[in-house]
């Protein structure tokens, strides 16, 4: 029981690191386009999944938001593999109102399913210190953005300290431990992973601020990329109102 436990909080960490971190492998048109046009969009297509209950629409804004990842060579599936379980675990939560109204459990799941699907292509096509930079040039408070910064670096580091912690623990397991053993050990892994965590922290932050890191506003020209996309979202926004 215990090893099952240890693979699914090792495969868990995994996955939420994944899901975080930009598609660097294969870089598509996509990643190309201005990070604020991106943000922009991507709460454009938020807002529109979760401000309607009818299906007509809300299979409309999936498929064409389907249609703009494989037009910009983004990959379908990764973003699928990407988003799958917070979809899932959305389905969960709301399926006990399945016995009230049938249909409420699927369109919730589908609005959720949408608006990480969008967020995904942001995460995916855009390096997340670009994305503050386009935050700051959008106005959004500098502390914010800041603490957003800060949050994103250091939730990745926590994610790998989770997996470097259970994989320790397997490297030093030669014999067949007791129950109680492996809490014990448990107990202390879990302390001297929160103790490095608290340390790394520290150090984070002193090695932010000795390099003068600072996340300021930047200006660039939009393209005929740029514009092509804005008129596609701007399409997709108009056929979602009159529908």
């Amino acid at each position: 029981m215990h090893i099952l436990l240890e693979k699914t909080l090792k495969n868990a960490s995994n996955y939420f690191q994944n899901f975080l971190i930009q598609e660097y492998q294969n870089p598509c048109i996509f990643h190309r386009i201005d990070a604020r046009i991106k943000f922009i969009s991507v709460i454009i297509f938020v807002i529109l999944a979760v401000s309607t209950f009818e299906l007509r629409k809300l299979f409309f804004l999936l498929f064409s938001i389907l249609g703009i990842s494989k037009i910009f060579g983004l990959s379908i599936k990764k973003l699928l593999l990407r988003i799958w379980i917070f979809t899932a675990f959305s389905f969960i939560i709301v399926l006990p109102l399945i016995f009230s109204n049938s249909l409420y459990p699927f369109i919730f799941t589908l609005r959720v399913f949408i608006s990480l699907l969008a967020v995904q292509m942001l995460i995916m096509s855009t390096n997340f210190f670009e994305l503050c930079i386009a935050m700051r040039s959008l106005k959004v408070p500098e502390i914010f953005v800041q603490a957003l910064w800060l949050s994103y670096r250091y939730i990745i580091v926590l994610f790998q300290d989770i997996i470097n912690v259970l994989l320790a623990r397997e490297s030093r397991r030669v014999a067949r431990s007791s129950h109680y053993e492996i809490w014990k050990k448990g107990g202390e892994s879990i302390g001297l992973f929160f103790l490095r965590n608290i340390e790394k922290s520290e150090r984070l932050q002193l090695a932010m601020l000795s390099r003068g890191e600072k996340i300021v506003s930047g200006d660039s020209d939009f393209g005929t990329l740029e514009i092509s996309y804005i008129a596609i979202v701007a399409f997709i926004t108009l056929w979602w109102i009159m529908l």
